[in-house]
């Protein structure tokens, strides 16, 4: 009985896992990846969700055999690191490999846009480079200080500049409006590249009726101290409280003063270059 129960107590053998190297990924679209900020890869391995990890990215799995690898791309919603998130309009990547305790298998993903996902402006006119571009209207009232549609202004190629100082310390503007849907299951996201040397916001407008316009705020961007940033703002809360026929962007540059009255800088400039909408 004894020898019986010291059988039962020995450990069992550790298991050696294999490797995954998860690479940072490929997107087949316009740009390629040097367009976006794709910073984590979810990984699954034969059904089993495996986790989320900052890419490049060397998993250890406890599997063996020939499995079903699949990454999907990730980014940070509404460009908070506490917030990862698939992105929802990109295609997951698939593949077969062997897996063999001890030894290392290196996965490149590939991705691109889903077939289903719908842009609510045609991509060339969002880059701002093609003869027809989205359409923007200077909202602030100001007619001696409008913003600019040229190549200084963009991320490449085109783009928007709003410039303030202080003898005109806001900028708003507005983009045509789009039919976007209101329902939770078909989710709304704004991706954008931007670059800005002051804070500036976002709001979404909408309306049922020309003439009569509903404002939501959506996100407060900081400066970026004058580097290019990629953002992915998800959108569909806001268009289930809108719950309107039409949407358009909404965006204000402001000179701000600090506490004592002052304008801590004398003028600033804020950059925005391929504005997509995009949902199911």
């Amino acid at each position: 009985m004894l020898l019986a129960l010291l059988a039962g107590c020995k450990d069992e053998p550790e298991q050696i896992p294999t490797y995954i190297d998860i690479q940072p990924f490929t997107l087949n679209a316009e740009g390629g990846a040097n367009w976006q900020k794709i910073t984590d890869g979810w990984l699954y391995v034969n059904g089993e969700f495996l986790g989320a990890y900052t890419l490049p990215a060397t998993v250890p799995v406890l599997a063996e055999g020939e499995s079903e690898v699949i990454v999907y791309a990730g980014v940070k919603e509404n460009g908070a690191t506490g917030t990862p998130s698939i992105y929802p309009f990109w295609e997951k990547y698939t593949t077969k490999v062997t897996l063999t305790p001890a030894q290392t298998i290196q996965v490149k993903p590939v991705t691109a846009y889903d077939p289903q996902a719908q842009f609510a402006w045609a991509l060339e006119r969002s880059t701002f480079d093609s003869g027809s571009s989205v359409v923007i209207t200077d909202r602030d009232g100001d007619v001696a200080r409008e913003f600019k549609i040229n190549t200084d202004g963009g991320f490449v190629g085109k783009g928007v500049v709003m410039e303030v100082d202080t003898g005109h310390i806001v900028m708003e503007i507005a983009t045509e409006k789009a039919i976007l849907p209101t329902t939770a299951d078909r989710q709304t996201w704004l991706e954008l590249h931007y670059r800005s040397d002051i804070p500036f916001s976002l709001t979404l407008v909408g309306t049922n009726d020309p003439g009569l316009e509903q404002f939501f705020s959506a996100y407060e961007f900081y400066s970026t101290d004058n580097t290019w940033n990629k953002i992915y703002i998800n959108l569909t809360e806001i268009l289930l409280e809108s719950k309107l026929d039409k949407h358009g962007l909404y965006f204000r540059a402001l000179l701000g003063r600090d506490g004592t009255g002052k304008y801590p800088q004398t003028k600033g400039t804020v950059r925005l270059d391929n504005i997509r909408i995009i949902h199911y």
